[in-house]
């Protein structure tokens, strides 16, 4: 199965998960960011133009099942395909910063999710803003929940992602090359090492 394919499996499970089992897991009524989560853990099997692609289909998949208006789907695509996008350059740089710490990467996701997922918010705070709706601290304090909560969703996010990059199906592990097939038949192999002596011998005597 090609890494396409893998990111398209993920890329709908999550939007599944999205908007269907978030709503178990709220916590003060506030529900992770799932695709935030899955995008900063793209970043580390593919760069700008795959995080672009899993970002783009995610939030049509997702505006289509939610059935939002047409500005909120609008928004929600170039939102989540700007963070794919923008997510490899950030962790690159984030790379660099974080040398010295152990287990790196997995900080490196759950900071570049915080990120973007606070860029996302406050993208949808701005609109809401637009249109009359009013705001306060509380609506602050629920977009730092927002993102702490979808950083620590990363986690389990990207576990579940690294699985489904490493998995083989069976008709193709049964279909490999054995390990026999690498190599020479023992003949073939023998009559080129004797090959190899004979030279070996010419060369000294000369």
């Amino acid at each position: 199965m090609s890494k396409a394919l893998r990111l398209l499996a993920a890329a709908v499970a999550v939007v599944v998960a999205q908007t269907t089992l978030v709503g178990y897991i709220r916590i003060a009524g506030v529900a992770p960011d799932l695709m935030c989560s899955l995008l900063a853990a793209v970043t580390t099997y593919c760069g700008v133009y795959g995080g672009y692609c899993v970002g783009a289909v995610m939030s049509l998949l997702y505006d289509a099942s939610v059935g939002y208006q047409m500005v909120l789907k609008a928004v929600n695509v170039i939102s989540y395909t700007i963070i794919g996008m923008a997510s490899p350059y950030l962790r690159g740089a984030l790379s660099g910063l974080l040398r010295k710490f152990r287990h790196k990467s997995y900080l490196e996701m759950m900071i570049v999710c915080f990120l973007m997922t606070a860029a996302r918010e406050i993208v949808d705070i701005g609109y809401l803003f637009i249109i009359g709706s009013e705001q306060s601290l509380t609506t602050l304090l629920r977009m730092l929940l927002c993102c702490a909560y979808s950083a620590v969703m990363t986690l389990p996010v990207a576990y579940l992602l690294g699985r489904l990059m490493a998995w083989r199906p069976r008709f193709l592990r049964a279909s490999a090359p054995q390990e026999s097939d690498a190599y020479p038949e023992t003949g073939e192999a023998d009559a080129m090492a004797a090959t190899l002596a004979e030279h070996n011998r010419r060369h000294r005597k000369l």
